[in-house]
């Protein structure tokens, strides 16, 4: 088990069924520091330590973002560190990793994920299990790469961007900010910001509005 709670345990950010998942798996790992219960604006309950911007602080404790969306992780991970907050980092002990991800605030790397050499990771990114990140990636702030997603050399995944389970990014595409490459799709050309593109090849089938 790796991470940096320094036996100071963890808050998490976000009681949905996301967070539920990341407490159980904080559980299973070998030498995990405790979780001292969650933060959300919506939960209530005897595990919820209060609302995101409304509990006191627990200054030695690190805290992980458990949202799906990233940026919903981006955001809240902005408001606790505001106030005070130490983000955390959450690094699967089974997973393969090339790249020094352990002191990256808020990143979730969950499962046997594979992160290649020279891997650039932001804040607040979310690998889950068996997802595949090649050399010298680029993963900017609040990037999700889902489960069995693959992202080829070279790649640029841009800020609050999300490839889907079993979805394809060929080497050296840029994906744009606010992107969503759906499930199993192809990527074999650049994505612009905040589209969702989807099927083999992958194309356009919906503009976003900006995050």
């Amino acid at each position: 088990m790796q991470h940096d709670a320094d036996g100071a345990g963890f808050v998490l950010a976000g009681a949905g069924g996301f967070g539920r998942e990341v407490r159980a798996w904080l559980g299973v790992y070998a030498g995990a520091a405790p979780v001292h219960g969650f933060v959300d604006d919506v939960t209530l309950g005897a595990h919820v330590l209060g609302t995101i911007d409304g509990h006191a602080v627990l200054e030695a404790a690190r805290y992980l973002v458990c949202l799906g969306d990233g940026a919903d992780r981006l955001a809240v991970g902005e408001r606790l560190a505001a106030r005070g907050a130490q983000l955390g980092t959450l690094v699967a002990p089974m997973g393969n990793y090339a790249t020094d991800v352990t002191r990256v605030p808020g990143a979730i790397f969950l499962g046997m994920c594979s992160v290649s050499s020279t891997v650039s990771v932001g804040r607040c990114v979310l690998v889950q299990g068996f997802a595949c990140v090649g050399h010298d990636v680029v993963l900017e702030d609040g990037v999700t790469v889902s489960s069995h997603a693959f992202i080829g050399g070279g790649a640029h995944i841009g800020r609050n961007a999300t490839i889907h389970p079993h979805a394809t990014v060929l080497p050296r595409i840029r994906v744009g900010q606010g992107a969503i490459v759906g499930a199993g799709a192809v990527v074999v050309k650049d994505v612009p910001d905040h589209v969702t593109v989807f099927g083999n090849p992958a194309k356009v089938i919906a503009i976003r509005g900006k995050d």
